[in-house]
């Protein structure tokens, strides 16, 4: 007898076009399983509804998903929900993905905590998107049995990048400025600050001249444009606003250095590994999950603080050994999402 297919559901609040690493992994889960034959079905992005309909929704998709054979849980608007509606219950059919902020609003919150450490134990697989995420995730787990279990059932799946989308595009021949690009949610715990600080250094030591693109929203926009007017940059910094995926592709195209010192503990640098697909030159901090999205001195390099960015930036201008084509060559052999998507069907189909 023919064993009937897995039917697979994809609960994530956060999608493209919202700009984040949760809503990236969603796209790259739900287009990388569609391609490989799973019947996988996904909910609606947040975006799609109204202000007060969206967590409304979330009620409805997340019953939805009960009829499914696997339930990959994303985020953790659904992580909050799911242990909400169940109580810890419900979760051997769940595959967990940890992104980033688990610890601090799951474990370290006292209504959370038990559940989700138990819905950890309990799901059918727990995915940390780095060594560095199921590390942090473990630290936090102060009993020592509980941290065993939860260890036995992660395993980290690093997700790739979706290289059709971001890949090198043919040259245009036009006369630009040494561009920088930056993508994110604006706030200010990225390092906008520190980078706006450095670009005027940067300019005094090249003594050419720079463009620095801003892509994405966030609450810190408004203070941040009126300190690069104070800064006199208004002239060299542009904000992009939100961006689609093919709309962001492009932008990285156009540049030559992308550039994020975010002083946040960051699980995946998606961005750099983007950015790198499309020929950019990477530099962000030697720390976190930043440090498996940068290939040094292949796809980028790291500095350690806001001061060594002109330096590192200027020695990438006068090196003409690195081209955009040996960049993107090795970013996209190294961060492709087929591998992350097939390990995690196999996991799906529970194949080891």
């Amino acid at each position: 007898m023919v064993s009937k297919p897995k039917t697979v559901y994809l609960l994530s609040h956060e999608q493209p076009p919202m700009l984040g690493g949760a809503g990236v992994v969603a796209q790259t889960i739900f287009t990388g399983l569609r391609a490989l034959g799973l019947n996988i079905t996904k909910s609606v992005a947040a975006t799609h509804f109204a202000s007060p309909f969206a967590r409304v929704a979330g009620f409805f998709f997340a019953f939805r998903a009960l009829l499914s054979d696997v339930i990959i849980i994303n985020d953790l608007y659904y992580k909050k929900l799911w242990l909400t509606l169940f109580r810890g219950y419900c979760c051997s059919r769940c595959i967990i993905y940890l992104h980033g902020s688990e610890p601090e609003f799951l474990i370290q919150d006292a209504r959370y905590r038990d559940t989700f450490l138990n819905m950890c134990i309990k799901a059918q697989k727990v995915i940390a998107v780095s060594d560095y995420m199921k590390q942090k995730l473990l630290d936090s787990i102060a009993d020592e049995k509980i941290k065993t279990l939860v260890a036995q059932n992660t395993v980290v799946i690093r997700n790739g990048i979706d290289t059709e989308c971001f890949q090198l595009q043919p040259e245009v021949e036009v006369v630009r400025p040494l561009t920088l690009v930056t993508a994110s949610r604006i706030v200010k715990e990225k390092g906008y600050i520190e980078v706006a600080q450095q670009i005027v250094k940067i300019r005094e030591i090249l003594d050419i001249p720079i463009r620095w693109n801003i892509v994405g929203d966030g609450p810190f926009r408004a203070e941040l444009e009126s300190y690069i007017k104070t800064l006199g940059l208004s002239e060299q910094v542009h904000f992009l606003g939100r961006l689609n995926h093919r709309q962001l592709a492009t932008t990285y195209n156009q540049a030559d250095i992308f550039v994020l010192l975010s002083n946040l503990q960051e699980s995946l640098g998606l961005v750099f590994m983007e950015a790198s697909s499309c020929g950019c030159w990477s530099i962000g901090y030697n720390r976190f999950g930043a440090k498996k999205a940068i290939i040094a001195g292949q796809t980028g390099n790291f500095i350690d603080s806001p001061e060594a960015l002109p330096n590192a930036i200027a020695n990438y201008y006068h090196d003409s050994t690195v081209t955009r084509t040996q960049i993107s060559v090795c970013a996209r052999s190294h961060f492709s999402a087929v591998h992350a998507t097939t390990q995690l069907k196999n996991t799906i189909l529970g194949i080891e």
